[in-house]
């Protein structure tokens, strides 16, 4: 059985669809799955033994419409006998129709592009839980095996350059190490920088530890900006650069805790397999985006800063959307080192001062 599953999203989206791909390969271990995805994340994926053929749409291919058609015509020539749509828009429903699958699966939202496909699902509604993706596997004619992780594989050799590169700037190997994210790529999602600042003062002169501030395009002078501020300079680093999502991931599986924004580089450092604490914006909950809840993956959001619950946030999502700054700001230091404090008492013991 040859399979297509369409996740034409960003690094969070695409990562947290994985257990699609994992659960197809679970129930159906000889069939052949492709995932599509956009190009620049298409690495992530590789070496992935859910994955047989990571597929791409490049940025040309997105702003091209022939060229778009020519890929349409690409993935219906390989002749799928399932193409799975976890996306649902226009351009994706129209690829799933055109495939001419036996099996087209999307979700249905209530709008014409749901009448596109051969079997639709009721969309979960809002929300980057990992259950709503695997969620679509219900309009399959058999049962599916459901597997709830995602990872990216790694080799040695990546893991073995990226200690080289950490050694070279006075990391030691054997000292508790915390990744720090303190931009996203979306401001709307940056927690305030002098608070972020007071955060990381108090893990390196609480713990006996040493930080990574990470950046990526365009965020290297802010991140600059804000390692002026630290009090201890000496035991933070914000001089590795990640030229690739696969050297973050390494970087990543090499450290013992992450600590940032929810974004891209917080899905990878799951994925890499280290524990992680994110500070979530006002409109965003926690409950529908840590997939795997547990002691190894916390956060914090509004419900925590007015301590409130989960009802009751979504009550007033919309007023912590129009107002985020001022509610942002309701997330103290205070609050998430509170919320912090035991997972790095666990995770660094014998380490506090």
């Amino acid at each position: 059985m040859k399979i297509l599953v369409i996740r034409l999203k960003q690094i969070g989206d695409a990562l947290i669809s994985l257990p699609v791909c994992k659960s197809l390969r679970s129930t159906l271990p000889d069939a052949q799955i492709d995932y599509l995805v956009y190009e620049h994340i298409a690495p992530l994926f590789l070496h992935h033994p859910a994955v047989d053929n990571v597929l791409t749409i490049s940025p040309e291919e997105r702003r091209n419409r022939w060229k778009y058609f020519l890929k349409m015509r690409e993935l219906r020539r390989a002749r799928y006998d399932l193409v799975i749509d976890l996306l649902t828009v226009p351009v994706t429903a129209l690829m799933t129709r055109y495939s001419a699958a036996p099996l087209q699966l999307g979700f249905d939202k209530g709008k014409w592009r749901s009448k596109l496909y051969k079997t639709s699902v009721p969309h979960p509604g809002a929300g980057g839980s990992l259950d709503a993706k695997l969620s679509i596997l219900t309009g399959l004619p058999f049962e599916v095996n459901r597997v709830r992780s995602f990872e990216i594989v790694l080799k040695d050799e990546e893991l073995s350059d990226m200690r080289a590169r950490m050694t070279a700037q006075n990391l030691s190997p054997d000292k508790p190490t915390l990744l720090f994210s303190p931009i996203s790529r979306l401001g709307s999602k940056n927690w305030p920088g002098d608070f972020f600042t007071e955060l990381i003062n108090h893990c390196l002169t609480h713990f006996d530890i040493q930080g990574i501030m990470i950046w990526g395009p365009g965020e290297r002078e802010d991140v600059l900006a804000l390692g002026r501020r630290i009090d201890v300079p000496t035991r933070i680093s914000t001089s590795i650069e990640t030229r690739s999502l696969r050297e973050l991931a390494a970087l990543s599986r090499l450290c013992t805790l992450f600590i940032g924004n929810d974004s891209g580089p917080r899905h990878v450092a799951e994925a890499s397999g280290i524990p992680t604490f994110t500070i979530f914006s006002p409109p965003i909950s926690k409950f529908a985006w840590i997939p795997h809840r547990g002691p190894r993956h916390r956060g914090v959001d509004m419900c925590d800063a007015l301590d409130i619950d989960e009802r009751t946030w979504h009550q007033r999502v919309g007023e912590f959307r129009q107002n985020q700054h001022f509610f942002y700001r309701k997330i103290t230091p205070e609050i998430v080192i509170k919320r912090l404090q035991p997972m790095l008492a666990e995770l660094i013991t014998g380490h506090s001062t």
